[in-house]
């Protein structure tokens, strides 16, 4: 099993976090995400592994060019979230996130319709993404436009295990992404795009 490690921090510099990341990353491209957030509703006295009374899906097609190559894809993504809080006050996510690549979308909005399933939330991302290797580990960077929330850094790190001292690691190796990028502990977002968006 996979765990996603992730912090997220607003960015009010694009251009110095930009020449920051091609300095110690690795470009890999642009993608433009498109999300579709699906709502299955739960039979009474049933609740999600969150406590909500409605499990959570999304639906993301992709466009990613990279020089000029340009791909389409599919994804079909299940997340438990979980947002766990360091010693110092930090929050961050541990998502155990299930992700499987699809054809046909059409086939999945429709049977999701049939479920009694309703799209909650539909969410737009242009991404810059670099791989940043620090300290034998390799963490993705997204450099992300959410309009209208503004620009965000996002830093994940996948790993198989999610104990207090992996986490407390890979936190402590984003925070160094973080600060050579300029980033403030004040700036970084514990909140879900989807609960900022949701507030507009």
């Amino acid at each position: 099993m996979n765990y996603e490690i992730e912090l997220k921090a607003h960015v009010y510099d694009r251009t110095h976090v930009t020449a920051s990341l091609n300095k110690i990353g690795t470009y890999l491209g642009h993608t433009q995400k498109s999300d579709d957030y699906y709502h299955f509703p739960l039979a009474a006295g049933i609740s999600a592994p969150d406590g909500r009374n409605f499990l959570s899906a999304r639906i993301r097609e992709e466009k990613t060019t990279n020089g000029r190559l340009i791909t389409d894809s599919f994804l079909f993504t299940y997340k438990k979230k979980e947002v766990l809080k360091n010693e110092d006050g930090t929050q961050i996510e541990v998502n155990d996130e299930n992700e499987s690549v699809i054809t046909d979308a059409k086939a999945f909005r429709t049977f999701f319709e049939d479920l009694g399933a309703t799209i909650d939330l539909h969410k737009e991302k242009s991404v810059d993404g670099w791989n940043v290797e620090i300290d034998g580990v390799t963490a993705h960077a997204e450099l992300c436009e959410v309009p209208p929330l503004g620009d965000f850094l996002e830093i994940e790190i996948i790993k198989e295990k999610n104990d207090e001292e992996t986490v407390k690691k890979m936190k402590d190796i984003i925070m160094k992404i973080f600060e050579e990028c300029g980033i403030k502990k004040e700036d970084i977002e514990s909140r879900y795009y989807r609960d900022m968006l949701k507030k507009l």
